[in-house]
């Protein structure tokens, strides 16, 4: 069950309704769930869902019936609103009691409820729930257990949240992700329920750790007998490719289809494999102090292992930017070093060469950047030599967008600075040296060429709005504004 809507005052999900689509399709194509036995039901009311659950039942009732001693197991998803009490569905509401009553009722051998929704921790109150001994169902064999499991996506009281980047509720994500392959860490090609609840506990605190609060996946598991829950059986996936991950560290598979989604988000220990649609991806390994990228295609029924070796680094500034580096890296600091061109700042002087230095620290927001520049130049007459030395300091802010598939960024900004000009003459008469103050703002294009993981080649251009004070001798201050045109090329170099 999937509903977007709830109660009158509540906000309208987004992926609730496709959450549900996506865990039916797993269901279907790796738990040998025929489609016959599988009821998808998108927006339901409470009438709705109480008249699927009891129709279940009629059906397990009437297999009994028909083949006594039959057992069965039946495992029902939400994802939508809830409250302290209940289900929000469509502005009605399906209390958790009853709801729990209802699964009971079906009297299947075995149950399996999987909420994703706020508060849903009140099923199972977290103090005092114990898990049982696990167990295993085979489709060859009687299951020798029975009872009911209960794992929600949130603790009573917590908020369950979506993710516009996972498109999807982020609890459901990892389960989806756990039942493909990424909580199979025995290796044996089977996942269970054990198995896809400890690993969606662990990557849901993971993501949320980085959001405005964190959400704590709950369970009770109320059954007896000496077997595994097997979930999904990932051997016979022949319509999936196999993505191998190799190397411990925080991965990240993206589709490279325009949609750009993530198709999984693990951390692995030592080595994982993941069911994935064939097509091709970003696959994206990040570390303690480094991110690393690459990029794979993966066929039909063929198995692809991604190596640590086969990805590069990313450049420092990308890795914030682009929110990758993790809880450890905030901001990325660098140094440069480099010229500016500029048309004529002064009228009688073709003042526009300059070297720069810089720092710079970037942030996941907006890069900022404090630099120093000098610049000297001279002009000459009959009459008079002039000599001109410029300092000036500006500082700078610059939102940069990082390309994909390229190691480029594209960006604006604005810098705000101001310049002394020293002025010396050298003549036969009395020429006494001068002063000049230059204030200046404006608008800055940029582009970034990342040189690896710690260097980067900047390319800037713009105009600058200067006042600039052209008072003679025992005059008043007047400055004068003026555009000037400039551009500019910079080397950097990122911090350990």
């Amino acid at each position: 069950m999937g509903a977007n809507s709830g109660e009158p005052d509540e906000e309208t999900l987004r992926y609730a309704e496709q959450d549900a689509v996506r865990v039916a399709d797993v269901l279907t194509g790796f738990s040998e769930v025929p489609a016959e036995n599988l009821v998808l039901l998108r927006g339901p009311t409470e009438a709705t869902a109480r008249r699927a659950l009891e129709q279940l039942g009629a059906r397990i009732e009437q297999a009994r019936t028909a083949e006594p001693g039959a057992q069965s197991m039946l495992f029902v998803y939400y994802s939508g609103h809830a409250g302290a009490r209940g289900l929000h569905l469509g502005g009605t509401q399906l209390q958790f009691a009853q709801l729990i009553q209802l699964i009971q009722a079906t009297h299947a051998t075995v149950a399996i409820l999987v909420v994703d929704a706020c508060q849903s921790g009140r099923l199972t109150r977290v103090k005092g729930a114990r898990k049982a001994t696990p167990f295993e169902i085979k489709p060859d064999e009687h299951l020798n257990s029975a009872g009911l499991a209960i794992v929600t996506s949130s603790a009573a009281g917590e908020d369950a949240q979506e993710s516009d980047q996972l498109k999807g509720g982020i609890f459901t994500h990892h389960l989806v992700t756990g039942l493909l392959g990424g909580a199979d860490r025995s290796g044996d090609q089977r996942v269970t329920l054990t198995e896809v609840y400890q690993y969606a506990y662990h990557q849901t605190i993971l993501t949320t750790s980085r959001t405005a609060f964190a959400q704590h996946p709950t369970y009770a598991f109320r059954v007896s007998g000496q077997q595994e829950i097997v979930l999904t059986r990932l051997a016979e996936a022949r319509s999936m490719g196999r993505l191998g991950l190799a190397d411990e560290g925080a991965w990240l598979i993206i589709d490279e289809a325009p949609s750009g989604a993530v198709v999984a988000e693990l951390t692995v220990p030592q080595r994982a494999e993941v069911l994935v649609p064939p097509g091709d991806y970003v696959v994206r390994r990040r570390s303690d102090r480094a991110v690393f990228e690459g990029r794979v295609s993966v066929k039909r029924g063929a198995q692809v292992v991604v190596r640590g070796d086969d990805l590069s680094r990313v450049a420092y500034g990308r890795t914030v930017r682009k929110g990758l580096a993790g809880l450890e890296r905030r901001s990325a600091w660098s140094l440069s070093a480099g010229g500016e061109m500029s048309s004529a700042i002064l009228p009688d002087a073709a003042l526009g060469h300059f070297g720069a230095l810089g720092v710079q620290v970037d942030l996941e927001a907006i890069a900022l950047q404090l630099r120093l520049r000098y610049g000297r130049s001279g002009a000459q007459n009959a009459l008079v030599e002039a000599t001109y030395d410029l300092m000036g300091a500006d500082l700078g802010a610059y939102k940069v967008f990082d390309l994909p598939k390229l190691p480029l960024g594209l960006g604006l900004g604005v810098r705000l600075g101001g310049d002394r000009i020293q002025q010396r003459f050298a003549s036969d008469g009395i020429a006494p040296d001068r002063v000049q103050w230059i204030g200046r703002v404006g608008p800055v294009l940029r582009a970034e060429l990342a040189l690896g993981a710690r260097a980067t080649l900047s390319v800037d251009g713009g105009a600058d709005i200067t006042l600039i004070d052209l008072r003679g001798e025992g005059e008043a201050s007047a400055f004068t504004p003026q555009v000037v045109g400039f551009g500019g090329l910079s080397l950097g170099v990122y911090l350990p």
